[in-house]
């Protein structure tokens, strides 16, 4: 017993020491980081010298249903509640089928232009996979840009809003077709958005072989003849009543121990994973936790956890050394 509590308190310091390492170079951090913000701010607002994109603000939704304080536009499957084998609490599966009629509904008496358009796009899920695929089948529209909104934006995790000219231009820079000649995007489960009805979302899970010469800024990798696998990842694409996409989302890896990136989208990935280079900012490399995050949902439950362990067993241990003693 003696033995266990040593131990433990030897831990619990240990535990300590290290929260407040990582309290302290957390504070230091900040200090430099605020510090360096501050001035650059200064001199951008004194040379004029300003980030055009930061002043671009991302496509919201442009078809509003729910969001509009209309909650009675969802319709929801009975019997799913969030407890009690869904007894208790409200509803929390949506009946897609029938909340897609209403949100359509809804949406075409809002938002007229749609209805007075020939493609009828709302609600229509084979007309937008088919408009989806469509944009697949010519490099999401790098090789086609009229099918693209000339407000068109993509958006990635880090990357964007690009705006059309801008995505154009570092598609045909990447030149990823001539790096990755047999690359399979392996894109499936199209599904409409029923609070959304003019996007429709769906997942990949890609495989590329390094094949050629990729181009990456300034750096070019030749051929690795590496083979590598993504992680799955989260697409959209919305489309205005002219079925053009006005927004195309991506790079959002859904479950991170999967594939070779390291939980890491995109071309960040790709590079990651091909180990062509390390990336000089946090944002190209697997997500590593944060000094705080350690000290204070890690290092200070631990050591709640083990004095909880340590006074769970106390008196089973002290029963057992009775009988000893006697």
């Amino acid at each position: 017993m003696l033995v266990t509590y040593i131990r433990t308190i030897i831990s619990t310091a240990g535990h300590v020491s290290c929260v407040f390492v990582l309290f302290g170079s957390n504070l230091l951090i900040n200090v430099i980081d605020g510090t360096a913000r501050s001035i650059v701010k200064v001199i951008s607002t004194v040379t004029l010298a300003q980030i055009e994109q930061d002043s671009r603000i991302p496509h919201a939704e442009r078809v509003r249903t729910f969001q509009d304080d209309h909650d009675d536009l969802i319709v929801s499957r009975e019997g799913t509640g969030a407890s009690e084998n869904g007894k208790l609490g409200p509803n929390q599966v949506m009946n897609e089928q029938e909340t897609l009629k209403k949100t359509v509904a809804y949406a075409k008496e809002k938002y007229p232009e749609f209805s007075t358009s020939s493609l009828d796009i709302l609600g229509n899920e084979k007309k937008l996979k088919e408009l989806a695929t469509n944009l697949i089948c010519n490099e999401l529209g790098g090789d086609d840009p009229s099918l693209l909104s000339d407000d068109f934006q993509f958006l990635f995790p880090v990357v964007g809003p690009l705006t059309k000219t801008q995505f154009c231009e570092a598609f045909t820079k990447f030149k990823v077709r001539e790096a990755f000649p047999t690359s399979s995007a392996n894109f499936y489960n199209f599904k409409i958005d029923p609070l959304e009805p003019n996007r429709i979302w769906f997942f990949s899970r890609s495989a590329y072989e390094h094949l050629g010469t990729l181009n990456f800024g300034p750096s070019k990798f030749p051929a690795t003849n590496k083979r590598i696998c993504l992680p799955p990842q989260c697409f959209s694409m919305s489309f205005n009543p002219e079925g053009k996409c006005y927004k195309l989302t991506g790079g959002y890896n859904v479950d991170r121990s999967v594939g070779d990136t390291e939980g890491l989208g995109g071309m960040f990935g790709i590079i990651h994973a091909l180990g062509l280079m390390k990336l000089p900012f946090p944002e190209g490399r697997p997500w590593k936790r944060s000094l705080m995050w350690e000290a204070f949902t890690l290092r200070v439950p631990q050591i709640i956890d083990d004095w909880k362990a340590v006074l769970k067993v106390a008196p089973e241990l002290k029963s057992e050394e009775k009988p000893k003693s006697q």
